[in-house]
């Protein structure tokens, strides 16, 4: 959804003649108008208009761009005009929402029957073709952009396969920094391409963001293999804890439908004992228009445990949105290709799906209704009792 940026800025009349543009403009107070998603309070402390400010090009600017940048607006107008006391100016701001990006809260979940086609007759004979998932997301917590979400993966039989927890503080504050946790684990097993070389993980990091649209990571990172338990990656490293430092850069929009852009990133886990205990990370990802308003996103993650390991996995999407009760609920189909390999040293796995599925929104529900076909890597067991690396 392509997202405009309407900018009218009024004159503003000062007394005098030719000394009128060398007067200070002041702030006398700030209206907002069209959104109730951020109140005036929380926009005024943050984007700090506060009364007695004085009113700059390159202020105005830059708040504009903060507001744009939370993806929360389809449009954000500035208008500014005289104030009651002369040197002083009132500033409204009109704020349109995106109605692709959900409000307060959003709960939903998805849907799916998966055929598997698996090398081992054991491993998929022991799955429930069913599976739902159950989640409940916000981007505006407390009207604040606080962000947060949680959500559980069953399958037909009522057996755990999946969760993820995580919470994050303000996109953007006087500071430019934000911070964000996140956990997550997957069957290894049931959920092959829901991992990346570990079944469990965990991470809190810190955000800087850059002039340029980069932004710096720094946190903790902690990765996970049980040994024994359905979480974990038989064979591979049973623990990656370290400080975790990053850059990531994206310029593609948020919404519930993808925009045209591009994101990457890149970064490094260390680890006291050397190179060939650390962990390196690389993602990326591309959404381009085809024709219409289909669109195909590109994405790829890798993870390395030193120079012996390589988890990857690669999916390929396109989406069309469907005209039909479009206003109401945005419908649109997808078709997804994934596929996915972990190595390390004698270890290697590998799985691959296709999933065609419908997927809507309407007033906070999210629904997601897919079939799937998927290969899964030979039965897991036969390496679960061998010798895990420490």
């Amino acid at each position: 959804m392509l997202k405009a940026l309407c900018i009218l800025i009024l004159p503003v009349l000062l007394a005098g003649s030719g000394q009128a543009a060398e007067r200070r403009l002041l702030l006398e107070k700030v209206d907002v108008t069209g959104s109730q998603r951020l109140p005036t309070a929380f926009l005024e402390r943050e984007l700090r208009l506060l009364p007695g400010v004085e009113v700059t090009e390159e202020e105005l600017t830059a708040d504009r761009n903060r507001l744009l940048g939370t993806g929360l607006f389809q449009s954000v107008q500035f208008f500014l005009s005289k104030g009651q006391n002369p040197g002083q100016a009132r500033l409204n701001i009109e704020l349109v929402d995106d109605p692709g990006v959900f409000g307060t809260w959003a709960w939903g979940g998805s849907l799916g029957l998966t055929q598997d086609q698996s090398s081992s007759d054991q491993l998929g004979g022991e799955f429930n073709p069913l599976s739902a998932r159950a989640q409940i997301i916000s981007r505006n917590l407390f009207n604040s952009l606080h962000r947060a979400s949680a959500a559980v993966d069953y399958d037909g039989q009522g057996i755990m396969r999946g969760f993820h927890v995580a919470y994050g503080f303000p996109r953007f504050s006087q500071e430019s920094v934000q911070f964000d946790a996140r956990m997550e684990a997957a069957d290894a097993q049931a959920r092959y391409l829901d991992i990346l070389g570990f079944g469990a993980r965990g991470q809190a990091y810190w955000t800087f963001d850059q002039d340029n649209g980069t932004r710096i990571q720094y946190g903790l990172a902690i990765y996970m293999n049980n040994r024994g338990q359905r979480f974990s990656l038989p064979g591979f490293p049973r623990t990656l804890i370290g400080p975790k430092i990053g850059l990531y850069r994206e310029n593609r929009l948020l919404s519930f439908r993808p925009s045209e852009g591009y994101s990457y990133g890149a970064s490094v886990i260390l680890n006291s004992q050397g190179l060939k205990k650390m962990g390196y990370e690389l993602e990326g990802a591309v959404t381009e228009n085809i024709f219409g308003p289909s669109m195909l996103t590109a994405q790829v993650q890798a993870l390395s445990v030193g120079f012996e390991s390589l988890s990857y996995r690669g999916s390929l999407r396109w989406e069309q949105p469907l005209p039909i009760l479009e206003a109401a609920s945005d419908p649109g189909i997808y078709l997804q290709f994934t596929h996915g390999t972990d190595q390390y040293k004698d270890f290697r796995f590998e799985g691959r799906e296709a999933r065609l599925g419908l997927r809507f929104h309407s007033a906070g529900l999210i629904a997601d209704i897919a079939l799937a076909f998927r290969t899964l890597p030979e039965s897991m067991k036969d390496v679960l009792e061998q010798e895990w690396e420490p």
